[in-house]
């Protein structure tokens, strides 16, 4: 059975940063379907017509009074949250501490969503997409800090600390596929903050139980 080629879209206000981006995503995906459209409007329209697997989104977009503002980004993203549950994201800004206001959607978010940032180089763009691909969590640190433990991340940490099952106990027990677990564990240990505390353990699972027992999430 033939398969089609990956779908990519791109919501960015400049052109040339939009047809890059695009140039860059085909490197990843040599044969993908690319399209970058400058207004959020534009954007919602193409998620009308064709779902992607993967949004390039911009936060800050020119005003009428010819400023640059991220309450349409922002805008956008809520609507996207609302309607594309699943949908991977990558937030591709210059101004990635805007995103305060939509920690808590994030946190909710079952599909990937990564940020980086505009001054970094073109290589994290590239990891960015593929870990946004791949149904990831990747956000900055002072704003993963803020984010709040949804019910389901509490449900995988009872499985890890107290149950102790592997990622693929923890699929057979929540009826996910392996990947889905292991995304699962992943955004738990993004959102315990615990890549300073691989160090102090051998055990990154380990490492998530400590932090887990010293905010009170657990308790042995």
């Amino acid at each position: 059975m033939e398969c089609n080629p990956p779908f990519f879209l791109v919501i960015e206000d400049h052109p040339e940063v939009g047809q890059n981006n695009c140039d860059f995503l085909r490197m990843i995906e040599s044969q993908c379907s690319c399209i970058s459209v400058d207004t959020p409007e534009k954007g919602i329209e193409q998620l009308k017509q064709k779902t992607p697997e993967l949004v390039v989104v911009d936060l800050q977009f020119g005003t009428f009074g010819g400023e640059q503002s991220a309450k349409p980004g922002l805008a956008l993203l809520k609507q996207i949250f609302e309607r594309y549950p699943t949908l991977n994201i990558l937030v591709y800004t210059s101004e990635p501490n805007c995103l305060r206001q939509v920690i808590p959607e994030i946190g909710k978010h079952k599909g990937g969503f990564v940020v980086v940032n505009k001054m970094e180089r073109r290589s994290a763009f590239l990891d960015g997409v593929r870990s946004a691909l791949e149904g990831q969590l990747k956000i900055h640190r002072e704003l993963m800090k803020e984010m709040p433990l949804n019910q389901q991340d509490l449900e995988i940490l009872d499985l890890l600390c107290n149950h102790a099952l592997t990622d693929q106990a923890i699929a057979q027990r929540m009826h996910v596929a392996l990947k889905t677990a292991q995304n699962y564990v992943q955004r738990l240990k993004a959102k315990l903050d615990i890549e300073h505390l691989d160090g102090q353990y051998t055990n990154p699972r380990v490492a998530v139980c400590m932090a887990a027992i010293g905010r009170k999430l657990i308790v042995f």
